[in-house]
């Protein structure tokens, strides 16, 4: 080979090194990133298991009297976040939560959407005094 088929020759390969980096760079940061409607999806999925245990466990405990008709949750706060704060989690919810009928006392949870399990994590859970702010209570 002559020195020109050689420096051409390498020109190839280092560019062809360029495109798959490129590539696989491409392929990581598609796979690590996840949708926002399934994150969104994961969430109402979480909520709703979150409300029927708390509903079964009322229950269990014998407070089935105490229970609104449609025990339902309202959220509160809800935030995606990009670059450096999505680092470890993408994305955050606060949710209140509403299942006693005669008294004025909502349970109130926040979550956060843990980038590398790809799944939401409940990190905070406390009751409080006060009714649905905007009055639905069934």
């Amino acid at each position: 080979m002559a020195i020109g088929e050689c420096k051409v020759w390498n020109f190839y390969i280092s560019s062809m090194k360029l495109l798959f980096s490129a590539i696989a760079f491409a392929l990581l940061f598609v796979g690590c990133s996840e949708r926002t409607d399934r994150i969104e999806k994961k969430l109402e999925s979480y909520l709703q298991e979150d409300l029927k245990f708390m509903v079964a466990e009322t229950m269990k405990a014998g407070s089935r009297d105490a229970l609104l008709d449609t025990p339902y949750y309202r959220v509160k706060d809800f935030r995606l976040f990009s670059g450096a704060e999505a680092e470890i989690y993408s994305a955050y919810a606060e949710v209140d939560y509403f299942i006693y009928k005669d008294m004025a006392l909502h349970e109130k949870r926040k979550y956060r959407y843990d980038v590398s399990a790809r799944q939401w994590d409940r990190y905070y859970k406390t009751l409080f005094f006060g009714a649905d702010s905007l009055g639905n209570n069934n």
